[in-house]
């Protein structure tokens, strides 16, 4: 007898083969039955799924939501889009491994981009415990908890580097990389599955080749924020395919946006030395979001020297008038800051100008760009984020083409008018990029948001509707579903989205939340 049957829908299995009309059986948290089932049979409960697109639960690859879901649980900004399973700590920022002093530099340097609870004025925001320090304390925090959706832990070489050698911008000794070597396969040992590098953002930029390689080659995967997606990027690709080359590892490369005028028209230029790189025996790939937008934290922005030392050591260089000085000069650096716009802010000095572009928002306050970024900092404690209009549409859809993409948010969970990523990105290809442009075929698209970052990822049985696969599905009507996220309006749910299903249990019901806390960690 099944627990539940899924009647009569139109079976996308993520594997990206044609679709076929069956149904699907489920006991417990396990798919049981693929196929057209008899007329009565034995279920507990049934629902019948004509007109409507049964898949894979999607799985998110690039997520920053790894406080988000401590602070909230049922997770409905990704559960309300299909999302199932989510891939924690990119761009090398996160929180675990980490020593004592590791912990303090990164709650308060990267709190821009996770937020701390503590920190905020919310009262009704839940405050964390941030007492764990190994990646077997933070995974069983998840599970003690309860969540929403299943989680796949990365290290963070951040945190790694933060712990062993402060926000010392230098290249590690070799002693040094010993140490977060031994740090990283300790991680590996605890059930994470690869490592994230982040080269755009300190410390993790001033880490040598040799610390990259090794580092990568003791995790055996990396996903990597390149050092560069602007003018730099085509030497930031390669310089990531030849540290894969260097260690052995297969690389993920993340949000592959192209920035800048530059880069307009000629994302096919990319995708060959991409091709190149596999015909050369480097197993890369990458992950991309379907907007011409990014988003990171405002301290990102400054220059190496005046982030030395740590977030603290920055707020004192900020309370100094001649190094503030140096700072704003440094920023005033002739790039267009129109293209700029402030996300998320929570003093009472800033939190008006949120949606506003840096000019307009540092003109509201009678500063230059540079001066403002600076008042920026000082006021929220380092703890601003931004959103930078850069990329171009043609490009998006080339790559979302290449085979070997796949789709990840990148959203970041923050108060203010975050990036629509966070809210809209899965629906958003299934309703722009495949019903109306056909950009996409639906299994092409089904593919790349749940086969194909399983496979990637060597995640068991999970991403594709088999028998003896765990029950991660989403159901959805393909005329319907479309992202209502915008830039004005970030934190609307999609349309479409009928049911969700994490591990055999409904956590939307008939396109409502049930907040149902069924995730698991997925360890390696």
């Amino acid at each position: 007898m099944f627990d539940l049957v899924l009647r009569n829908g139109t079976i996308v299995d993520g594997t990206g083969a044609p679709s076929v009309k069956a149904d699907i059986g489920i006991v417990d948290d396990r798919i049981e039955a693929v196929e057209e089932l008899p007329a009565g049979v034995d279920a507990v409960r049934t629902l019948e799924c004509s007109g409507l697109i049964v898949a894979p639960g999607f799985i998110d690859i690039h997520t920053h939501a790894d406080i988000a879901l401590l602070n909230s649980p049922e997770h409905l900004a990704k559960v309300m889009q299909g999302v199932t399973t989510e891939v924690f700590s990119n761009c090398g920022l996160g929180f675990a491994p980490v020593t004592d002093d590791g912990m303090r530099i990164q709650r308060h340097y990267i709190a821009g981009l996770f937020g701390d609870s503590e920190a905020r004025k919310d009262k009704d925001t839940p405050r964390v415990d941030w007492s764990w320090r190994r990646v077997s304390d933070l995974l069983a925090r998840y599970e003690s908890a309860g969540i929403g959706t299943n989680v796949v832990y990365l290290i963070p070489h951040g945190a790694v580097r933060v712990s062993v050698m402060g926000m010392q911008e230098r290249p590690a000794t070799s002693e040094e990389i010993a140490a977060m070597e031994r740090m990283v396969m300790e991680g590996m040992a605890e059930g994470a599955w690869g490592l994230s590098t982040g080269l755009w953002y300190a410390p993790m930029r001033s880490a040598s080749r040799e610390e990259n390689v090794r580092l990568c080659k003791a995790a055996g995967f990396f996903a990597t924020h390149q050092r560069d997606y602007g003018e730099g990027l085509f030497d930031a690709t390669l310089e990531s395919i030849q540290i894969a080359r260097e260690a052995q590892v297969p690389v993920q490369i993340a949000h592959l946006q192209m920035n800048g005028a530059q880069n307009r028209g000629r994302a096919s230029e990319l995708l060959e030395i991409l091709e190149r790189a596999r015909a050369d025996g480097i197993d890369v790939t990458c992950d991309t979001y379907p907007y011409t937008a990014g988003s990171t934290f405002v301290q990102s922005l400054l220059p190496e020297q005046f982030v030395e030392g740590g977030p603290e050591a920055l707020l004192r260089r900020l309370g100094r008038a001649e190094e503030r000085k140096a700072i704003a000069e440094a920023l005033n650096d002739g790039r267009d800051w129109s293209l700029y716009v402030l996300s998320g802010a929570t003093s009472s000095a800033n939190a008006g100008l949120e949606g506003l572009s840096f000019p307009e928002a540092a003109a509201r306050r009678g500063l230059t760009v540079g001066e403002w970024i600076c008042a920026l900092l000082e006021e929220e404690q380092l703890r601003a984020c931004f959103i930078h209009h850069a990329a171009h549409e043609e490009n998006v859809r080339t790559i979302l083409q290449w085979e070997h993409q796949m789709v990840g948010s990148d959203g970041l969970h923050l108060p203010g008018k975050c990036h629509p990523r966070l809210f809209g990105t899965f629906p958003r290809v299934l309703g722009r990029y495949v019903r109306e442009e056909r950009t996409l075929s639906l299994e092409q698209a089904i593919r790349k948001m749940s086969g194909a970052p399983a496979a990637r990822l060597g995640l068991r049985r999970r991403g594709l509707l088999k028998v003896g696969y765990a029950a991660d599905i989403v159901v959805f009507h393909p005329q319907q579903v479309q992202d209502r996220a915008t830039f004005e309006s970030p934190r609307e749910y999609p349309e479409g989205i009928v049911h969700v299903l994490c591990n055999g249990v409904f956590v939307v019901e008939e396109g409502r939340p049930t907040k149902a806390l069924p995730g698991r960690v997925l360890r390696r």
